[in-house]
């Protein structure tokens, strides 16, 4: 048995680790490890890739591959000496017990017997083959599993081979695809800067033919003005004429007079052009926020629904508790929410005929008697309509005529103390204020004007964030 295993040690020697058969053209590498040549070559991955050693990980550059001639004729010579070798040991091997020649081949125990040991009781039952037979039956089952395990190489092998395939497309894939994703973000981009263009073209001549308006207009004024003095001057020179001279003169004084007096200064209005703003809209409502409103802030002409999502005013007031947090002079109701960081989103329904303020307020914001909107951070344009007009007021710049607003959006930017106000039905900007410096939380803000007889506040509904 020690002759066999000095025989397959042998073997081991002269065998390439990759293909597991004896040596073809081998080489030897730097770390001392020998291959075949084509084995080693297929380890490397790609042409573009670094090759390393197989059994010790190391890199190998190409020129530390060195060829073995010496190891080349061992490994042939090996090859064809191992089956005599073996062969020879059939007839060498004797029993250690009997001292007979092991002819037979034990397949239950694995083991080689003589004739006594085949008739030994621990061997009556067993499978006992002569040894050339058991030899052959091992043959074709290491046969059979070498064609099987050649399969299988080949099945990962061009496995393997669609891998690296499929990477190279995967990354072809991404290549073309990133390109068209910047491409038709260009476009967008190109046409929103267009789209910017054309807005601000369309201001530009607004704000042209407005001052050219107000210029018309003041020149009018000015005249009138200046028509006004002459006729005051020559009423107070005729208050000192003597009383005949007087009323001959008086007649044609007061028809002028007349005249100026039917002439009523005419102001033009103010009002630009809004534009629909693509895709405003559709970023607006990722930063979209499910607002209620806070019942413990409500003033008690307030009525809230059960969902906190509409608030409408009632003539009667309530019978509710006096808290330091309720309105008691403000028709107003906070939102239930608190930003202190972060973009943010709402959208409000105000109605057809609502009088109202929407914004945002500091949540230390004064519940008693009159509110003043610049004293107490504040932030909202208001709305009221007055015959078939629409008047916006914002807390900071004055009036603007507009045409009236079904919903209005709120966009709240903390950090870049930004905030902006929308006509959700065209998607256009109504009113924007940046660079506030806020501080503390802040609280969405809902207000009605003061009723009037002829004007009836409607109401105010909180859109629901699912409202696309």
């Amino acid at each position: 048995m020690a002759a066999r295993g000095l025989i397959e040690n042998l073997k081991a020697v002269l065998t390439c680790s990759v293909c597991l058969g004896y040596f073809t053209d081998p080489v030897t590498v730097k770390c001392g490890h020998s291959f075949c040549t084509e084995c080693l070559l297929r380890c490397q991955k790609g042409a573009d890739e670094t090759l390393t050693c197989p059994e010790c990980r190391g890199v190998i550059k190409s020129s530390d591959l060195v060829p073995c001639e010496n190891l080349q004729n061992l490994s042939i010579t090996g090859k064809m000496l191992r089956p005599h070798l073996l062969q020879s040991m059939v007839g060498l091997t004797t029993c250690d017990q009997h001292g007979g020649k092991e002819k037979f081949f034990c397949e239950e125990d694995q083991i080689l017997l003589c004739n006594s040991c085949l008739l030994a009781p621990e061997h009556k039952d067993h499978q006992v083959l002569p040894l050339e037979t058991a030899a052959d039956k091992c043959k074709d089952k290491l046969q059979e599993t070498c064609t099987a395990l050649q399969q299988k190489e080949e099945k990962f092998t061009k496995a393997l081979d669609k891998t690296r395939r499929a990477r190279l497309r995967c990354k072809e894939d991404a290549y073309v695809l990133k390109q068209a994703v910047t491409s038709e973000y260009g476009k967008m981009h190109q046409f929103l800067w267009d789209e910017e263009y054309q807005y601000l073209q369309r201001v530009n001549q607004e704000s042209r033919d407005s001052l050219a308006e107000l210029e018309k207009s003041k020149a009018k004024l000015s005249q009138q003005l200046q028509n006004l003095h002459q006729m005051i001057v020559e009423v107070e020179e005729n208050l000192n004429k003597a009383p005949l001279e007087m009323l001959q003169a008086v007649t044609g004084t007061l028809e002028r007079n007349e005249e100026l007096l039917l002439q009523e200064p005419e102001l033009p209005s103010s009002a630009w052009t809004t534009c629909p703003i693509t895709g405003l809209r559709e970023m607006l409502m990722s930063f979209q926020r499910d607002i209620t409103l806070d019942a413990e802030s409500a003033n008690p002409h307030l009525i809230l629904s059960e969902d906190l999502k509409r608030v409408q005013y009632g003539s009667v007031p309530q019978d509710l508790p006096d808290s330091k947090e309720r309105f008691d002079y403000v028709l107003a109701v906070l939102g239930a929410q608190t930003f202190t960081w972060g973009k943010h989103y709402w959208e409000v329904e105000v109605g057809d005929e609502t009088e109202w303020e929407l914004g945002i307020c500091k949540d230390s914001v004064s519940r008693k008697g009159k509110l003043s909107s610049s004293s107490e951070g504040v932030r909202t344009p208001a709305g009221c309509t007055s015959g078939n007009s629409f008047y916006l007021l914002n807390s900071h710049n004055g009036f603007h005529l507009v045409r009236p607003i079904n919903k209005v959006g709120i966009f709240l930017d903390y950090e870049k103390g930004h905030i902006a106000f929308y006509d959700v039905m065209d998607s256009s900007l109504i009113y924007s204020s940046s660079n506030i410096v806020f501080e503390g939380p802040l609280r969405p803000y809902f207000s009605f004007g003061m009723p009037r007889i002829e004007s009836t506040p409607g109401s105010l509904i909180i859109c629901p964030i699912n409202n696309q």
